[in-house]
């Protein structure tokens, strides 16, 4: 028998959680899997061993950051470390893109070979296009949301599927 896969999975909020959840059902399906990561309690249900309350990450907005500032930039560094530590088969990120892109750059510049997948592509053909270009540095694939995104993320680089809801 093989070994199960390492996975380190991050999802920074409820929907992330949904998602992330199914995500690892899915992939539970497909064989043996760990996972570490950041989570919350349906992707805890499924086998995560959450590294610290997902509820930390889940502040938006200028006047709810920075007062959190300080402790934020400590839980990326903390979850860039415990991606390296794990040395995961691939670090799937869920939304989040501010604390996940960074965790991802972090966790990539020490292990360069580290397999990136970011799930739910930012709406970057609304708003902030230079994030895809942004993104492509540090994400090796996108799993979209919605149809139209994967021209977007390919584009900049980044293989794209769509995967729907």
């Amino acid at each position: 028998m093989s070994a199960p896969r390492q996975f380190f999975i991050i999802a920074g909020e409820a929907s992330g959680d949904q998602l992330g959840a199914a995500l690892m059902a899915g992939l539970k399906a497909e064989g043996a899997c760990d996972f570490q990561g950041i989570g919350g309690p349906l992707m805890e249900a499924e086998g995560l061993a959450s590294l610290f309350p997902m509820d930390r990450l889940s502040v938006m907005g200028i006047a709810e950051v920075l007062p959190r500032l300080p402790e934020i930039l400590r839980l990326i560094r903390q979850a860039a470390d415990a991606v390296v530590a794990e040395k995961p088969a691939a670090l799937i990120t869920i939304d989040s893109p501010d604390f996940c892109l960074r965790v991802a750059k972090r966790a990539r510049r020490r292990l360069p070979e580290l397999r990136t997948i970011h799930y739910v592509a930012p709406s970057v053909w609304a708003w902030r296009p230079g994030r895809a270009a942004k993104m492509a540095r540090v994400i090796d694939h996108v799993l979209a949301l919605l149809p139209f995104e994967p021209p977007y993320m390919t584009a900049a680089g980044m293989p794209c599927d769509f995967v729907g809801h």
